[in-house]
């Protein structure tokens, strides 16, 4: 076999090798603590306290420790609700949850490429501290 057919099928084989290991991660991620997620990189996730939040155009204003950021909430992101330090398991949430003051865990969509968010934790706790 000539040897860029080789790569090339050795390339393919990698690449399915690791396709599980991105699809399980998505789909546990909404059970994984706010700021424990295995293999982000913060190119791709921040974290930060909100300071403003935006209904109609769906946007959110955070502080993190590297400065404050802009964060596009799309109809496709999903909002989880880190409740571990009530003691109970995470919750789907929505924009509705968002609140100032409150810490967000954000994966952009696009790294470096703008504001859309894939998903968005939110971390929950106190009394009164929601669902």
């Amino acid at each position: 076999m000539p040897r860029a057919r080789r790569a090339l099928w050795t390339g393919l084989l990698l690449a399915f090798a690791l396709l599980p290991t991105a699809r399980a991660q998505q789909a546990t991620e909404r059970y994984i603590p706010l700021g424990r997620s295995p293999g982000l990189s913060p190119a791709e996730t921040r974290i930060g306290e909100i300071e403003a939040v935006d209904p109609e155009a769906r946007r959110l204003a955070l502080a993190g420790a590297d400065g404050r950021f802009a964060v596009q909430v799309g109809e496709s992101t999903r909002i989880w609700l880190d409740r571990t330090a009530l003691g109970r398991s995470n919750a789907e949430g929505s924009l509705a949850d968002c609140h100032p003051g409150r810490t967000a865990e954000v994966h952009f969509a696009r790294p470096g490429g703008g504001p859309l968010a894939a998903w968005i934790k939110l971390r929950i706790e106190g009394p009164g501290a929601g669902p």
